[in-house]
């Protein structure tokens, strides 16, 4: 009996170690890939929030390009020293080094070498939504790094093969990138990861711009989002609760998913039943999504009459007739 069970036991365990072994080979075996993707995005609630299609390269270490091809054009590169993310509706390209962003981007799952180094991986079970196969082992990876904007990668691998790769952000939304026709060990040389530059385009390296109108525009919206940031933090802090509920859009993204309105009342309830709240806020970081839409990501401590509490804060903002909302609030250690 002693004997089965232990059978059993080992039986089990090397089923579960499927999918951190087959990551293994797959990072020890493919130096190259090329392929087309699909990448879509749902909320939590899962309804769809983008739907796009296009080609990808990698060669290890590090190098990578993700072309968007259908329904707008924008790209995602890395020569391996240098990140380049080209956003085509803002005509505005960021340029980073690549040992900065290193734990903060799931692409380098892909192209990198030393995963475990940025992220922690665990053999988790069938996905429910396994897109019908049963051959795919899953592992989850989450990062080591915190503010990276996403929670865990969820890496679905076929015959010791990366097929589907699924990116948990803050807000609990789920980017699903599906890999077919792909090809590995591909010859590719260095020219395929350069970027070229489009004209008439912003550059802001390092969180800087390099034209100086762009400058001031950048630094305008940056300085705007830190002080709406700011005041939030202070009307939380003296207990201004119509001004400190004021700064949420009508269409916010409750925690629970109860009405704006439930919220609104135990939000008024909570601050009300403190004598004192102090909010600081510090470290702030201001991402622009387009012209309208934002993240800022901030450390937050939070001390009342009974409880201290320091945190890192990631907040959605929307502008709105002038104004910004917000729209999604997340928090984590």
């Amino acid at each position: 009996m002693n004997k089965i069970f232990l059978t059993f036991l080992i039986l089990s365990f090397n089923a579960l170690a499927d999918g951190i072994s087959d990551l293994n080979t797959y990072m020890n075996n493919v130096s190259s890939m090329s392929s087309e993707f699909s990448q879509v995005v749902l909320d939590k609630k899962g309804l769809k929030l983008q739907d796009v299609e296009g080609v990808m390269l990698f060669k290890r270490p590090n190098k990578f390009r993700w072309d968007y091809l259908k329904p707008y054009q924008n790209q995602i590169i890395s020569d391996g020293d240098r990140l380049f993310i080209y956003d085509q509706d803002l005509r505005q390209v960021s340029i980073n080094p690549i040992a900065k962003v290193s734990g903060s981007t799931p692409l380098l799952i892909i192209a990198g070498k030393n995963i475990e180094k940025y992220f922690t991986l665990r053999n988790i079970e069938d996905q429910v939504d396994n897109e019908m196969n049963q051959n795919i082992k899953w592992v989850e990876a989450v990062p080591k790094e915190e503010g990276t904007g996403f929670s865990k990668v969820i890496l679905g691998l076929t015959e010791n093969k990366l097929s589907v790769m699924k990116i948990v952000d803050a807000f609990e939304h789920i980017t699903t990138i599906s890999f077919k026709n792909a090809k590995y060990n591909v010859t590719l040389v260095d020219n395929d990861f350069l970027f070229k530059l489009p004209t008439g385009v912003d550059v802001v390296q390092n969180g800087i711009a390099t034209n100086n109108t762009s400058l001031a525009s950048i630094k305008n919206k940056d300085e705007e989002l830190i002080a709406f940031a700011n005041a939030w933090a202070r009307a939380w802090s003296a207990k201004d609760v119509d001004l400190y509920l004021s700064n949420y859009a009508e269409d916010f993204k409750t925690p629970n998913g109860d009405t704006l309105a439930l919220w609104q009342a135990s939000r008024k309830q909570k601050i009300s039943s403190q004598e004192k709240i102090l909010v600081e806020i510090e470290d702030i970081k201001v991402t622009m999504k387009n012209e309208n839409l934002a993240r800022i990501q901030f450390k937050q401590k939070y001390t009342s009459d009974k409880l201290t509490e320091e945190s890192s804060k990631l907040l959605l903002v929307k502008k709105t007739n002038g104004k910004w909302f917000i729209q999604e609030e997340a928090s984590g250690k």
